[in-house]
């Protein structure tokens, strides 16, 4: 039932969303609004809703045609320009009725269908989830720098890289090696960060499920400590002499190199940002990870720490906005590796949130919304553009339509916009977006569908939150083998994966092309994946197809989580 207030609320039944207000009235007359909205992932050609009401009288309409039924039932039709709906696009048609407004209109049948419960289909249950997200943590272990853990759970990694910051007068020691190289890349880095944080603070369950949960904060830990190293404020509030490293290692000279980190003898410098020469991405995207990481960290009863993680956050994020200029200017040679395409703006929104679910402050809420642009609708949540991520959490805290709006066309973009690969009799198929890194492209969309899906249950909205559970199970799930060649694409999971990632360290050998599989599993790395074609070949050499790296694993964790979490609350219900 849907209401005439000023804040119409919503009905859904089957995958067509409905809701209905009154744009005017005048003596003997008003005119009615009603949004149609397509809640799943496969377009609409035509819709029908059949509303019951005895007092409703339409003289004429716009978007749609009304036919008088039985019973006091009329069928609207979508008709000319409000016919057809794509994947979760709404279209507002209306009509002037005669008479006095109905204060409500009972829907008796939107038909377009239905949608299948989500994982319903999938081959996998809650406890193959789990044994690919401690796979994912074994990953992270693998690509820590610094002075290992006596218990360090990786037998072929020790201690590497000492002296990083040992030519700025620093300790710099510590954090994740990027990919199969040993640059610490501080902005791909610090968003890894943030969203295995945010995935182990949304989905915790899931990952206590699968016996994961302490790794996650280990490498919080790990990672955060490493970031606040890199942060040098003098001590003082004055913002102008702040310093961040925003990188150690040369990426020409690293990727020079093939050999494992304990034997590296090449240089590493450092690369600082500062008020003369900003680098906005990096500076708002590592206060993000902090915040996130103390809001981690703070569920576990670490709030000493998580307070001085949070004051960090908070005086990094205002020096990013005092200085503001694009790392890419200020950092020699990141635009070969990691070019900021989209700006900082998108990094200055996401790290707002962050500092708002940190502090509670409402001025960081507002900021987030002056910030933010839908710059990656058409695109991906990634280490570059964070807006989807952004929108999925300005959703969840205020509520406003326009960022499901944008959510909306961006997994409409995903699930019907987009090339598909060739699927199985249980799985759609896997959505691709580029080919470096396709899989990594596929996971991150899977976690913000799965986020959006949470939004829309508060909406009750549920129907259209299974719709985007359904897309995220598909991606995951063809990742882990449920393709046409039952082929996982995380190494060490299943009974086909890779054996040749393209990693110095795994590989044990001196030589990229040297023959044989790599030495040492990779256990849990994400590959980049399959090319637009669907052809994949697991080659060392090939860096594109094979590629791992800290930011593949990231969204990839928060998805599996995610979906066990949903899993285990099914089974509760």
């Amino acid at each position: 039932m849907i209401s005439t207030n000023s804040n119409p609320s919503s009905t859904t039944t089957s995958n067509i969303g409905v809701n209905y207000s009154v744009s005017a009235r005048w003596n003997g007359g008003y005119n009615g609004a009603i949004t149609i909205t397509n809640q799943s992932a496969t377009a609409v050609d035509a819709w029908t809703v059949v509303v019951a009401s005895d007092d409703l009288t339409i003289a004429n309409a716009w978007g749609m045609s009304a036919t008088e039924l039985e019973d006091g039932l009329v069928a609207l039709n979508g008709a000319d320009w409000g016919r057809t709906l794509g994947p979760w696009q709404s279209v507002t048609v209306g009509f002037t009725g005669r008479g006095t407004p109905p204060e409500t209109l009972d829907i008796v049948s939107p038909d377009a269908g239905t949608v299948d419960d989500p994982l319903a289909a999938s081959p996998f249950d809650a406890g193959d989830y789990g044994t690919a997200l401690d796979l994912s943590m074994d990953f992270y272990y693998a690509q820590y720098s610094g002075d290992l853990p006596d218990d360090h759970p990786v037998s072929w990694r020790g201690d590497s890289a000492l002296n990083d910051g040992a030519d700025v007068g620093r300790d710099l020691s510590g954090g994740w090696y990027d990919a199969g190289d040993h640059v610490k890349f501080g902005l791909p880095m610090a968003f890894s960060a943030t969203t295995l944080a945010w995935g182990a603070i949304d989905y915790g369950d899931g990952y206590k499920a699968s016996g994961s949960f302490d790794d996650v904060e280990k490498h919080i830990s790990w990672v955060t400590d490493y970031l606040m190293r890199a942060y040098d404020d003098k001590g003082t509030a004055d913002l102008s002499d702040d310093v961040f490293y925003a990188q150690v290692g040369d990426g020409r000279l690293d990727h020079a190199y093939w050999g494992s980190a304990e034997d590296m003898t090449m240089a590493r410098p450092s690369y600082a940002v500062t008020a003369q020469n900003p680098g906005t991405e990096v500076t708002a995207e590592s206060a993000a990870a902090l915040a996130a990481g103390a809001i981690l960290l703070g569920q576990s009863g670490q709030h000493e720490r998580a307070d001085a993680m949070i004051a960090s956050a908070e005086q990094l994020f205002a020096f990013s906005e005092a200085y503001q200029g694009s790392y890419n200017d200020s950092v020699p040679g990141i635009t070969q590796f990691y070019k900021s395409w989209s700006g900082f703006a998108d990094e200055l929104a996401w790290a707002a949130t962050w500092l708002y679910q940190a502090t509670g402050d409402q001025l960081y809420l507002d900021k987030a919304q002056d910030y933010y642009q839908a710059s990656g609708t058409y695109w991906s949540f990634g280490w570059d553009d964070k807006s989807m991520g952004t929108a999925v959490r300005l959703a969840e805290f205020t509520g406003d339509a326009s960022y499901i709006t944008d959510l909306r066309a961006h997994l409409g973009n995903w699930t019907s916009g987009l090339h598909h690969l060739e699927g199985t009799d249980t799985n759609d198929g896997l959505a691709w977006l580029d080919g470096w890194g396709s899989n990594r492209y596929a996971a991150n969309t899977s976690f913000i569908a799965l986020q959006f899906a949470d939004v829309l249950d508060e909406m009750d909205e549920g129907v259209e939150a299974d719709a985007a559970r359904n897309f995220a199970a598909d991606q995951i799930d063809y990742l882990l083998g449920d393709n046409p060649d039952a082929f996982s694409f995380v190494v060490g999971f299943g009974e086909d994966s890779p054996e040749n990632p393209h990693h110095r360290g795994a590989s044990g050998t001196t030589h990229v092309g040297s023959a044989g599989p790599n030495e040492h599993t990779l256990y849990g790395a994400l590959v980049g994946g399959p090319d637009r074609d669907g052809s994949y070949e697991d080659v060392r050499t090939d860096y594109i197809a094979n590629e791992v790296a800290v930011d593949y694993n990231a969204a990839f964790s928060g998805a599996l989580a995610g979906l066990i979490s949903q899993l285990e609350t099914d089974a509760i219900l």
